[in-house]
């Protein structure tokens, strides 16, 4: 079992956090989740703008980041996807899956920071040939929101992504986060 110092500062960084966190509870989104039956234990219904908006109160700093992706919360690893730094390398990304909540928050780890990553493509096309859903539907979120966001400047061609569209992924919820997009492209 590996051990780290918590920086003193990262370390009242991350109870702050999780207070303001806290605050942002929705007792009606948590009832609304219930009523549909989907599972709630692991969250307490803050919105994605609110949590963003929450995030951009702080710098990135990887140890808070790994703190707050370390609690298993829903919100916690949504903020945590803002202060996570560009430069992450790719073994430090690839052990943030294993402990990734649910398929919404790899949407969010892709979309919010893999899109911006100097190494986006290589990382996404081992992630994709992985077989591991979390990590392609990261993966297929952060192609997307980078072909979006770098529409005259994208480090791949629509057509590339295209083809990575086209591939038959085995977990369903992967085959609809592929539709999606191709219905968009």
């Amino acid at each position: 079992m590996d051990f780290e110092l918590i920086d003193k500062t990262a370390d009242l960084q991350f109870k702050e956090l999780e207070r303001r966190i806290w605050r942002l509870q929705s007792g009606g989104t948590i009832d609304s989740l219930k009523a549909i039956g989907a599972e709630t234990s692991h969250q307490i219904g803050a919105s994605f703008v609110s949590l963003k908006q929450l995030a951009e109160r702080y710098t990135p700093n990887e140890q808070l980041a790994r703190l707050l992706w370390n609690t298993g919360k829903r919100e916690e690893q949504i903020v945590a996807c803002f202060l996570l730094p560009t430069d992450l390398n790719k073994e430090k990304i690839t052990q943030l899956f294993c402990n990734c909540l649910n398929m919404e928050v790899a949407g969010y780890l892709g979309s919010v920071y893999l899109h911006k990553h100097p190494h986006l493509v290589a990382l996404a096309e081992e992630y994709l040939d992985s077989g591991d859903a979390i990590q392609q539907t990261a993966s297929l979120s952060a192609l997307a929101k980078h072909l979006i966001i770098n529409k005259k400047n994208s480090l791949f061609s629509r057509e590339y992504f295209a083809k990575i569209l086209d591939r038959e992924y085995k977990d369903k919820f992967v085959r609809l986060t592929a539709e999606r997009y191709r219905f968009n492209l």
